[in-house]
């Protein structure tokens, strides 16, 4: 009995690991490419001043995600989010804006103006970082199974 709840619980964890492996392929074959619509110039752009607040201390604070509707004359696409340990949390806004520079660190961008969301945009984040963090839990839990 003991040997069986081992052999469910590694198998337990490694469908787990394949469910959210599945899930980040899927976000990037099919919602990153597709519905999100990449390659679109400037349609919903307000070309206003913004200086939107980043920084985080200690993990903990607001930070730009690229991705989205990616413009290719200005090779910029942000989503400002506030994030807990690096890990967002819920959206602020949405910015056009260009990555100009980076140490280990700071970044720099340049803020072009504010953009709509899209939900599909926003789903991406979140399926692309949950995806990887439940596939590390599933590892380390794998590895727990294991040595037990």
């Amino acid at each position: 009995s003991a040997h069986f709840n081992i052999v469910m619980e590694i198998v337990y964890c490694l469908c787990c690991i394949a469910l959210f492996v599945g899930l980040w392929f899927f976000n990037d074959k099919v919602i990153c490419n597709k519905l999100v619509e990449p390659y679109r110039k400037y349609p919903y752009t307000k070309f206003e001043k913004c200086n939107p607040p980043l920084g985080t201390m200690n993990g903990i604070g607001f930070t730009l995600y690229e991705g989205g509707r990616f413009d290719i004359h200005t090779m910029s696409s942000s989503h400002y989010l506030f994030c807990c340990f690096i890990i967002p949390l819920f959206p602020v806004d949405c910015y056009r804006a260009q990555m100009t520079g980076s140490s280990g660190k700071s970044t720099q961008y340049r803020i072009f103006g504010h953009e709509k969301w899209r939900f599909w945009e926003v789903f991406s984040i979140y399926l692309r970082t949950y995806s990887w963090i439940g596939g590390i839990i599933s590892i380390i839990a794998l590895i727990c199974a294991i040595v037990d």
